[in-house]
């Protein structure tokens, strides 16, 4: 409504990158404009900074569950943070941007942001319908958790808004450059795929140390093993 709903306002709508600061700058002046602009990039760098603390405390989860406290798996003496897992997340994103913007047709920012965050939604859109098998089966199959039956029917409704999702991403199939997004969100799921084919152990070593810090009991054993049960005791305190 701001840009109006006639072609001329529809065309504005669809061709603004900030469409707030374009509002701001028509209806009052460019400084409303810039006000607005410099508060979104600081809401990015905010989201960048949580995305980043956020990868970097899961590969540093993996590598301590799988390697121990060496490498990725190690924390700061003195802060206790995950150093070297940040920095690899910090060089990882950074090789991806380099990628998007000198050999993707060399990308414009607002492009890099937009392929880079609709390969990730579709790689978590399948993320979470994995994760919500995963709690039916748990909850509902294996009992594990005393939780009535028919709640079943939150992780089922779930399951068809998340299929539902995934389907109008990639029917009809997206053409020009999205084309491309369905294509690298399944290469890296196929990866993780083909990384627990191949190094089962891992995987299993993963869940084990998972299910102990959740006080969840292994399918078939009667206690968690004496160290999955001391980290769970450590996470816990």
């Amino acid at each position: 409504m701001g840009f109006g709903a006639g072609p001329a306002g529809v065309k504005a709508f669809t061709a603004s990158q900030s469409l707030l600061g374009d509002l701001g700058s028509s209806y009052v002046g460019h400084w409303v404009g810039d006000v607005i602009t410099l508060g979104t990039a600081i809401s990015a760098f905010g989201c960048c900074l949580a995305s980043t603390v956020g990868a970097a405390r899961l590969l540093y989860a993996l590598s301590r569950d799988t390697a121990g406290p060496r490498g990725l798996g190690q924390t700061n003496p003195r802060w206790g943070t995950p150093v070297g897992a940040t920095l690899a997340i910090v060089v990882i994103a950074g090789v991806i941007v380099i990628i998007e913007t000198a050999v993707a047709a060399h990308a414009a920012a607002f492009n890099s942001f937009l392929w880079s965050g609709t390969i990730g939604t579709l790689i978590l859109l399948v993320v979470y319908v994995l994760a919500t098998l995963g709690c039916i089966i748990l909850v509902f199959v294996r009992h594990k958790l005393p939780v009535p039956m028919w709640q079943i029917a939150v992780p089922i409704a779930g399951l068809f808004v998340l299929g539902y999702t995934l389907l109008r991403n990639v029917v009809p199939y997206p053409t020009g450059t999205p084309a491309w997004f369905p294509v690298v969100s399944g290469v890296w799921l196929a990866v993780a795929v083909v990384a627990v084919i191949f190094a089962p152990g891992t995987a299993r070593k993963l869940g084990a140390a998972l299910a102990a810090r959740e006080g969840i009991v292994a399918p078939g054993a009667e206690e968690p093993a004496p160290r999955l049960a001391a980290a769970r005791d450590e996470a816990s305190s």
